[in-house]
């Protein structure tokens, strides 16, 4: 880099050009030429012209190296009437380069919006008759075209001497103009719905990319019947600026902004078709041709009287399975990998697409639901199950198996009463699976275990904050698995450092009816539902030098209403915490440690262990003092037995 002119360009002699280009590896730009300035030159406006072009043509360059999309803003909605729209503040970058802008939100009039004349081959459009403006029905594109004007006339003189002065425009003005592109579909103007999902199947898995002319950048598309607004996709056309860059390089995988937008319209066509049917559910293939490969579903899929589902065909192996809340980002982002579901293909692509269904669980409700539940996944079979009757008998034939038999569902199974819950919620997920062959070739049960250790070390803690009492009554009532559960809940880090804590958790277990494992897991999660505990742990901290009192402690865990007390904690101003920590936890100052012995000195104390391990009563020691060992003393002999004299002497 040249740092006095700013070039990083090599520079070229007359010669060393008429070589390369011989040669044929000198490769000119004819958009990137640019007057060559130097005194004594006669300048004409058309040199200035081609100056400008020149910058203009670098800047586009530029945008198209970083992307094309919506860099900000540029949000539509329905404005204050039917046939108005309103477009947020923004900007963005045509897929040519160009940059759009809104400095200002603006609301739009269909009527006296222009239709575009320039469409584009490969978004399959055509040129067709301009119809009314006020009778304007069918699919559109509402789109940004950068545009420029001249604007303040100027004064000009002569450019000879006979000449007469005139006036020109004196600037170039650009500016954003907002138009509408007709969509070429079928035509059928009596079906927007049906339209809207064949043109998501056209853009998300038709063949190739489908987009706008490079010089529009587009941002939702309308369905417009006389003018007035039926729906309104920004997710159909709109993408972010930059979100084509970051994707996996071949293989034939659509982008990821593609994939991402087609979850993303999905979402949105099926709110607003639940809102026009009044929520009822239906089968996926009335009203859509092309599924993402995840994406929610409507509530009330599943018949949980059989476990049937009927919203995805009946060909394809659907399983029902639950799954963290915060966990399921994860898997979405996962499955987008995997190309969209074609509701349309045939029955032996069917047979060979797997999904799952998820139902997002909390965290903190995970153990509880896990263990409710005997089997996972839970394999849903289809409501209608007799389509064999549909296929030719040499179909049959071909495609003739053992069927696997449905597990039984026992009304009275509290697993099944568990999977009917989940199956009930209203945020189901469905994804799509791999078709990878896997085994199971474990047998046996899961089984909790603790350690002795566990007990023995919650033992002197709870004794000393006087719960021993309580968590014994507890653990008498419990279960064998019941009993590991509470051991593990009370040696959990959360509880271990919170004297309140502890105390709350053995009051919710000594009010369940039956202490089994699930009674256990429930009151686990309800004391780690975010937000619970908080204000008794502000409590505890508020006084840091003391510690709750046993009296306090033993009402907690007796039933005392401590969730009242934690909610009104896990507000109230820190001038005021103190005093409600005086008043809840009746704190009692911290004991002081009693101070240790000195510890003996290590020689010392080697010498004297030693010592005393050799040396006995009324003997010399085995060595000196200096350390050398004392020479071996003759064994006596034994004394005889003392026997008694006559007189009581000896």
């Amino acid at each position: 880099m040249n740092l006095t002119t700013g070039e990083s360009r090599q520079t070229l002699a007359a010669d060393e050009v008429a070589t390369l280009r011989g040669a044929g590896v000198l490769i000119e730009d004819p958009r990137r030429e640019r007057p060559r300035y130097f005194d004594g030159r006669f300048l004409a406006a058309r040199d200035l012209i081609r100056d400008q072009q020149y910058i203009l043509t670098r800047e586009a360059d530029l945008g198209q190296a970083a992307g094309s999309g919506v860099a900000s803003g540029l949000e539509v909605e329905r404005g204050s009437a039917g046939d108005r729209l309103n477009v947020t503040a923004g900007y963005g970058v045509t897929p040519a380069g160009e940059l759009v802008l809104l400095p200002r939100a603006i609301e739009l009039r269909l009527a006296d919006i222009p239709r575009a004349e320039q469409l584009s081959a490969r978004f399959g459009l055509g040129k067709l008759p301009q119809p009314p403006l006020r009778s304007r029905t069918g699919l559109f594109v509402l789109a940004l075209r950068p545009v420029e004007y001249t604007d303040n006339p100027t004064g000009a003189y002569p450019t000879s001497i006979t000449g007469q002065r005139t006036v020109e425009d004196g600037d170039v003005v650009e500016a954003t103009a907002v138009v509408l592109v007709p969509w070429q579909d079928d035509g059928a103007a009596d079906a927007l719905d049906a339209r809207r999902s064949r043109a998501a199947a056209t853009i998300f898995a038709g063949d190739g990319v489908r987009g706008l002319s490079a010089n529009v950048l587009p941002l939702a598309m309308l369905a417009l019947s006389n003018n007035v607004v039926a729906w309104i996709d920004e997710a159909m056309v709109r993408r972010e600026l930059g979100a084509d860059r970051a994707d996996l390089p071949g293989l034939g995988h659509a982008p990821r902004a593609l994939r991402l937008a087609h979850l993303i319209q999905h979402q949105m066509q099926l709110a607003d078709i639940l809102i026009a049917n009044g929520g009822r559910g239906f089968a996926a293939h009335e009203q859509f041709s092309v599924l993402p490969s995840a994406g929610p579903i409507p509530a009330g899929m599943i018949d949980t009287s059989d476990f049937t589902q009927r919203y995805f065909p009946p060909e394809m192996a659907v399983d029902f399975s639950i799954i963290p809340e915060d966990e399921l980002p994860a898997l979405v982002e996962e499955a987008l990998l995997l190309p969209p579901i074609d509701l349309e293909a045939p029955s032996a692509t069917l047979e060979s697409t797997s999904i799952l269904l998820l139902a997002p669980v909390p965290r903190n409700e995970w153990r509880a639901v896990s263990n409710r539940l005997t089997t996972r996944p839970l394999t849903l079979r289809p409501a209608a199950i007799n389509l064999v009757a549909t296929r030719k008998p040499l179909e049959i034939l071909q495609q003739l198996r053992i069927p696997r038999l449905p597990p039984v569902v026992v009304p009275s199974d509290p697993s099944s009463a568990e999977w009917a819950r989940l199956a009930a919620l209203p945020n189901l997920w469905f994804v799509r699976r791999r078709n990878l062959a896997y085994r199971d070739d474990l047998a046996g049960e899961a089984i909790r275990v603790a350690g002795r250790d566990t007990a023995d070390a919650a033992a002197p803690r709870l004794a000393a904050l006087g719960l021993d009492t309580a968590a014994n009554r507890v653990l008498e009532r419990a279960t064998p698995r019941a009993a590991l559960e509470v051991q593990s809940l009370l040696a959990s880090p959360r509880f271990a450092e919170s004297p309140t804590l502890t105390a709350a958790a053995l009051g919710e277990l000594g009010q369940a009816t039956t202490l089994d494992q699930a009674a256990v897991l429930r009151v686990a999660a309800n004391m780690s539902a975010p937000g619970v505990g908080d204000g008794l742990t502000r409590l505890e901290r508020a006084r840091p030098d003391t510690v709750p009192s046993k009296t306090a402690l033993k009402a907690m865990a007796e039933g005392c209403d401590w969730r009242s007390a934690d909610t009104a904690a896990a507000t109230v101003r820190g001038a005021e915490l103190s005093g409600m920590a005086r008043t809840v936890l009746r704190p009692q100052p911290v004991k002081p440690a009693a101070p240790a012995e000195p510890a003996p000195a290590p020689r010392a104390a080697a010498r004297k262990a030693s010592a005393a391990a050799v040396t006995g009563p009324g003997e010399k020691a085995a060595t000196t003092p200096s350390g050398k060992r004392r020479k071996a003393a003759p064994a006596a002999a034994k004394p005889a037995p003392a026997t008694k004299t006559k007189g009581g002497r000896k």
